[in-house]
């Protein structure tokens, strides 16, 4: 009996995040082979140095971002603690 796939392979080279992740990698090897270089011998100016540092810096801000569950579900996270307490006084409320 073949036993079937029930989800079909993921191409993750045409999935955007994946793609930035590698644009970031590839500009942090053009820094590297930049920085070897005599300053004489650099093939990119000094600003351009800043504004791919500056680039690889928001990127991978942006890309290892999380969002707390207050921005996930637009009020603050309640722990198990807080809801059991409010359910308790709710509880008493209803039978007072």
């Amino acid at each position: 009996m073949e036993q079937t796939k029930k989800y079909p392979e993921i191409d993750w080279t045409n999935n955007e995040h994946y793609q930035l992740k590698l644009a970031v990698k590839q500009l942090e090897a053009i820094m590297e082979r930049e920085c070897k270089r005599h300053m004489m011998d650099c093939h990119l100016n000094f600003s351009t140095h800043d504004v791919i540092e500056e680039a690889i810096a928001a990127l991978n801000n942006e890309l290892d971002y999380e969002p707390s569950d207050a921005e996930l579900t637009g009020e603050p996270a309640v722990t198990a603690d807080e809801m059991h307490s409010n359910a308790w006084h709710q509880h008493q409320e209803l039978h007072s």
